[in-house]
């Protein structure tokens, strides 16, 4: 009897110890529900700078900042470097000048670094421009006096010579009128240079450029020979327009002939 009761009760003892709580054990992981941390989304702004491709030395170039994007609440700031030359205004600010006195050559390089924006941003740009070579001046090869505005061909033929030796070179004549000269005198004697130039001794027009530079002492045509690029001459007068008293014409020689 003990026995068959045994085998009766022996299964519900099983069952019950099965459904009593584990002590350590592992809860549902509903439980503990994980809890997950909501970054702030970082609002970076694009930053660029512009500036001129060449500039000439000593002469100032301008750096550009734009700023576009980002945290809209954030002012930003400015600060400015550059590899060469000086910062000569708008340091703290979106734009700057800088003074390229003594870069000939050279390049400058003007770099910005955008402040006030999360340091996880990219909030740095740069710009290069070159600073040409200033131009090398007009050399001159000499001068001649002519009263009666004709060409001085021995001068000429040595100043065609050496164009001629150098065919990049670049001519140019600068005709003055002389103190008692008429208006159209240093025009005539442009003129008569250029002719002997091109028509006698066969120089292309183009390489011997002609002009007047106004009034001297006496009339008188200068010969200049400029570099491949090279600056052309200014002319030089030595005589104020209003000094200039022109002479009077001369009167018609009249053609001798029989009386009636």
């Amino acid at each position: 009897m003990k026995a068959n009761l045994w085998r009766v009760i022996a299964p519900l003892v099983v069952v019950a110890l099965a459904l009593l709580p584990h002590t350590g054990a592992t809860p549902p992981a509903s439980a503990h529900p994980s809890a997950e941390t909501v970054q702030p989304t970082r609002q970076c702004p694009t930053v660029t700078v512009s500036c001129p491709d060449t500039g000439a030395g000593g002469v100032e170039m301008t750096y550009t900042a734009n700023v576009s994007g980002g945290d809209p609440n954030v002012t930003p700031t400015f600060n400015w470097t550059v590899s060469a030359g000086t910062i000569s205004s708008g340091q703290g600010t979106s734009s700057i000048s800088v003074d390229t006195t003594g870069t000939a050559g050279q390049t400058i390089t003007a770099t910005v670094d955008v402040g006030g924006f999360s340091r996880e941003c990219r909030t740095s740009n740069s710009c290069t421009a070159s600073v040409a070579k200033p131009a090398a001046p007009s050399v001159k090869f000499g001068e001649y006096v002519t009263r009666d505005l004709s060409a001085n061909k021995p001068q000429l033929d040595k100043y065609v010579l050496a164009l001629q030796k150098d065919p990049t070179a670049q001519g140019y004549l600068i005709a003055y009128g002389g103190r008692t000269s008429r208006p159209e005198d240093a025009q005539k004697a442009a003129d008569n240079a250029t002719d002997y130039t091109m028509n006698v001794r066969k120089m292309d027009g183009a390489r011997t450029l002609s002009g007047v530079g106004g009034y001297r002492e006496q009339p008188t045509v200068e010969m200049w020979i400029a570099p491949p690029g090279g600056t052309p001459p200014m002319a030089t007068p030595t005589v104020a327009e209003k000094d200039v008293k022109p002479a009077p014409a001369a009167k018609p020689v009249p053609k001798s002939g029989k009386k009636s």
